[in-house]
């Protein structure tokens, strides 16, 4: 969420043009904790920050399997 709110910050107006793209309320997206998963595609095209970085935690590596 962090690279979205560095996002928001650098490019004014952003979120407001993101919740009416995605048809939400713009105070919809301001209260998000970490993007939906059900709008992570379109957030990741409409703001050019790749998915992963939007949501780490969701593409962090899986752990070794012990054998």
């Amino acid at each position: 969420m962090e690279k979205l709110i560095e996002f928001f910050k650098a490019n004014r107006g952003t979120q407001v043009r993101l919740a009416r793209h995605l048809g939400l309320q713009p105070s919809t997206v301001s209260q998000w904790r970490s993007v939906p998963v059900e709008h992570l595609p379109e957030v990741s095209k409409f703001t050019g920050i790749p998915r992963e970085e939007l949501v780490p935690d969701a593409f962090r590596p899986a752990r070794e399997a012990v054998q």
